[in-house]
């Protein structure tokens, strides 16, 4: 768990919500790997008519849709990279998921251990509406609700800071966590039926990380839909675990 780094996932981003006022983010990780500059494997056309926030039905049964496919192919990526590791003298994450260098450090992860070496892919963000919803509360909500619930006063529910916070970018923040979350629960349908995305899901280990974070109340203020309970969220991380010596063929024996 990292309060100190970017927001990579759906846990890390409900755990921000909840503790706004008391975390700190970099950056935005979607201003610095924005969906537009990613392949087309991470990317597919039918996300580029779904850019704004959208809430119909068949919108956001499309968008989910288009990501089932976009995952299906990382997961086949994954799946190919455990024979091929050792082969690498020195593993690249750019050149094998077909990345430029500030985008592989932002969504893979590569921790070695003596003999083998965990690749975790942060999948979340390859979800378009986790960019949005991300984006916006990184440069929109965070300062907002700073200024509406300042941590060295009370906060003045006549104040203008106070009035646009609840009338706009409060509204706008749950539309955007809301349109997320439904996404991310009809992906997660999807994808649960599929033994290749189960056997390397790392969706528990990174909802555990976060847990502590509901062990303490949220921050002031919220609206309760923008903290939810920790059993409901899902996160699409992934990752594989692969052996850092070649296996011998049986000519080398």
């Amino acid at each position: 768990m990292d309060f100190d780094g970017y927001i990579r996932s759906i846990p890390a981003l409900a755990a921000h919500l909840r503790n706004v006022r008391r975390t700190r983010v970099v950056s935005s990780s979607s201003l610095v790997c924005p969906m537009s500059e990613l392949v087309p494997t991470y990317h597919p056309r039918i996300l580029d008519s779904l850019h704004q926030t959208v809430t119909t039905l068949s919108s956001l049964n499309q968008e989910a849709d288009a990501m089932v496919h976009v995952f299906r192919r990382l997961i086949d990526h994954l799946h190919r990279l455990v024979p091929a590791f050792a082969e690498w003298p020195e593993f690249d994450p750019g050149a094998f998921f077909d990345l430029y260098p500030h985008q592989a450090n932002l969504l893979v992860d590569v921790n070695r251990q003596p003999h083998t070496a965990r690749i975790v892919f942060c999948g979340d963000l390859l979800l378009p509406c986790f960019q949005r919803a991300e984006a916006y509360f990184v440069n929109v909500f965070t300062p907002a609700y700073r200024a509406a619930f300042p941590m060295t006063a009370p906060p003045d529910p006549d104040s203008a800071v106070m009035h646009r916070f609840r009338t706009e970018v409060e509204p706008e923040m749950s539309l955007r966590w809301q349109h997320l979350v439904t996404v991310a629960q009809r992906l997660n349908w999807s994808l649960q039926e599929e033994l290749d995305f189960l056997v390397i899901t790392y969706g528990e280990q990174e909802l555990f990380a976060w847990r502590p974070v509901w062990q303490s109340p949220a921050d002031p203020g919220l609206d309760p839909a923008l903290c939810p309970a920790w059993e409901t969220l899902t996160t699409f991380t992934l990752a594989v675990q692969c052996d850092t010596a070649p296996t011998l063929s049986h000519n080398e024996f």
